[in-house]
């Protein structure tokens, strides 16, 4: 069987019996300089979420098991994945009788 690193040297056109080993000693010439990608490192993310204030998550607990995410979304200013998300965090579920209102209404 051949290791995984062979597979990408044969695809690459190598032969994997002819490769150095791991542990041999390479002149300093054919020795590959580790090039880190530094675009990676100097990046800024800007994540444009607005946090979760805890008045909102009052809120969130206190309307979202009797009314449509989508509803809730628009009464919030937020997404209705963000809704769905923080929703899951915290554990919350629609009612019963919401869910068989919502699955009559869909027949």
């Amino acid at each position: 069987m051949v290791r995984r690193t062979n597979r990408r040297r044969i695809a690459r056109g190598r032969n994997y019996k002819t490769t150095r080993p791991r542990n041999a000693r390479t002149n300093s010439r054919t020795t590959r300089t580790n090039t880190s990608r530094s675009w990676n490192k100097t990046r800024k993310t800007n994540y444009s979420f607005k946090p979760w204030t805890p008045s909102e998550i009052k809120t969130l607990r206190k309307i979202f098991r009797d009314t449509p995410t989508k509803d809730v979304a628009k009464k919030m200013g937020r997404t209705v994945s963000s809704i769905q998300g923080k929703a899951g965090d915290l554990g919350l579920r629609k009612t019963a009788s919401y869910m068989k209102k919502m699955r009559k209404g869909w027949f």
